[in-house]
């Protein structure tokens, strides 16, 4: 698999960050972005198809030695554009439109998996991270953001937020607490910050991009309550105009 997409300018820092799995995929251009135009994406969990007990270990430790498990994810599904529902449903949120320039965008953003360790996918019942796993996760994003510092992050779900200010005030972080912001469908957004030494951090947290996801409401969400960060994305023209 080739990785030549995703720098490794931060990879010295991200092997010293205590329980961080998986390296986070950072574009090559992100280092070079302009401080308040910086985008993490944040995902949930990497999951691990229905396996036999006897074969659930074995491909759970699999998963936790290969650290570049991410990076291959992000590089098949973000860059390339192989098939996946969640990921896929990314750049209408965003943009309105999958005909993006893939290899632009993803060479300017980073893109980050929360949760440190596998999830085993069981049909009807996967496997959901407890309240420890998502505290414990906080720390570590914490260290994510001190590092590579950029000026928003996009949650794809909603129940990391419910642990921040809890996780923020254990940890001793500076923040603003969260916020729910307007509900949208079922589900309410949420809005935090993280206030780092060097760097602030706009967090936002949306509905999982699963079924009964409606991608368009969530992006006239974000470009009502987000208007400034979206404005920003915007300019940078990454949808592919056709002509004719």
């Amino acid at each position: 698999m080739d990785f030549s997409e995703s720098s490794t300018h931060f990879d010295t820092g991200f092997r010293e960050i205590q329980d961080l799995t998986w390296l986070p995929w950072v574009g090559h251009r992100f280092s070079e972005r302009p401080a308040h135009k910086r985008l993490l994406i944040v995902g949930e969990s990497h999951y691990i198809g229905e396996q036999p007990p006897d074969q659930l270990l074995r491909m759970k430790r699999q998963h936790l030695e290969y650290r570049l498990y991410t990076r291959e994810i992000a590089s098949r599904i973000l860059v390339k554009g192989e098939g996946n529902r969640t990921l896929g449903t990314l750049p209408k949120v965003l943009f309105k439109t999958t005909a993006i320039d893939r290899e632009r965008l993803w060479g300017d953003t980073a893109y980050y998996n929360f949760i440190q360790r596998p999830m085993h996918y069981r049909k009807g019942q996967p496997e959901r991270p407890t309240r420890d796993d998502f505290i414990s996760a906080w720390r570590v994003f914490a260290e994510v953001v001190r590092l590579i510092q950029p000026s928003h992050c996009l949650f794809i779900g909603v129940e990391a937020a419910n642990s921040f200010n809890y996780s923020m005030t254990t940890h001793g972080l500076p923040f603003v607490p969260v916020a729910w912001t307007e509900q949208v469908g079922r589900t309410y957004a949420r809005a935090a910050r993280l206030d780092l030494p060097g760097t602030s951090t706009e967090l936002f947290f949306i509905q999982h991009l699963g079924k009964f996801f409606s991608w368009s409401r969530w992006h006239d969400y974000l470009k009502t309550q987000h208007a400034d960060f979206m404005n920003w994305l915007a300019a940078e023209s990454y949808p592919i105009t056709r002509n004719g």
